[in-house]
């Protein structure tokens, strides 16, 4: 059925005529009347009794009007509230760790202030987990660190942190001395695994140095890590703002590495082909500015 011909059958209702119908809706006679006609033939059914040149509205034509009334009203209802709908629609967030830890929370707080109807979901996961998500529309938007490789994907850098070497204040290369790449590599290594952004980033570094991590750790759990080498078990490569109370404290102890900088690039990323709502705009907008705050 044609939402506008269930118009014009209710107008024709409440006026009692053709005629006045269409003046009220500012439309021929002729249209109005083909929308009465193709209405009946649609439904199988005479709606209206044709007597003397009048029409007057049958009993299932008046059976058909209480429904019609009813569905007009949804109707109207649904799209004068379809903005509110949107507001209402969950946004699932996928998050790698590190930004989970130190910049998603104060975001979240931020939107929900504004968007107090707007549901989020989080999912927290190392960014290979991350971006397949995305890829398959299990998530909205993530925030990725490190490097994105799926070409269907915009990725908008909004902030980085650097990683940080470090081991036991026990341990032989605990020194003020810059050490080189290629006794580093030698060392025990406690190292997060394949997948994640801060392993990728180790991972590529070493590259240009033609070298290859082998660790003896694997682990997703950066605290992990962390308790192992205060335990003296070896050397880990994790973001500097995760360890920096321990290395300010003493706890821990930062290696410097020749020519060897690590840095991580955060980026907000959401599939290319997806439907961005006012809510989801304003979202990207208060993660990039929640960490200028």
């Amino acid at each position: 059925m044609n939402i506008r011909y269930l118009r014009i059958f209710k107008m024709v209702c409440e006026e009692e005529s053709i005629t006045k119908a269409a003046e009220k809706l500012f439309i021929t006679q002729p249209a109005v009347s083909n929308a009465i006609s193709e209405l009946e033939s649609d439904l199988g059914v005479c709606l209206f009794d044709r007597i003397s040149r009048k029409i007057y509205l049958n009993e299932t034509g008046k059976l058909f009007l209480g429904k019609v009334i009813k569905l007009l009203d949804l109707y109207d209802n649904l799209e004068q509230n379809v903005k509110e709908l949107e507001d209402s629609a969950t946004i699932k967030i996928g998050s790698s760790i590190t930004i989970a830890n130190f910049i998603l929370p104060k975001a979240i707080v931020n939107f929900e202030a504004i968007y107090k109807n707007t549901p989020t979901k989080v999912t927290i996961g190392n960014a290979g987990t991350i971006e397949e998500m995305l890829y398959n529309n299990e998530i909205d938007i993530g925030l990725i660190e490190g490097v994105i490789y799926n070409e269907e994907l915009i990725k908008i850098p909004f902030s980085s942190y650097k990683l940080a070497v470090i081991c036991s204040p026990k341990h032989k290369l605990a020194i003020e001395e810059p050490v080189e790449i290629n006794n580093l590599i030698q060392e025990r290594l406690l190292l997060r695994e394949k997948g994640s952004a801060i392993r990728d980033v180790f991972d590529s570094a070493l590259l240009l140095h033609n070298l290859r991590a082998n660790p003896d750790w694997t682990s997703i759990n950066s605290q992990a890590l962390i308790h192992g080498v205060k335990h003296n078990l070896g050397i880990s490569v994790l973001p500097k703002i995760l360890v920096e109370e321990e290395i300010n404290s003493g706890e821990l102890f930062e290696i410097k590495v020749n020519d060897f900088e690590l840095v991580n690039i955060n980026h907000i990323v959401f599939h290319k082909d997806k439907f961005q709502t006012n809510s989801f705009k304003a979202l990207i907008e208060i993660i990039k500015n929640s960490v200028r705050d």
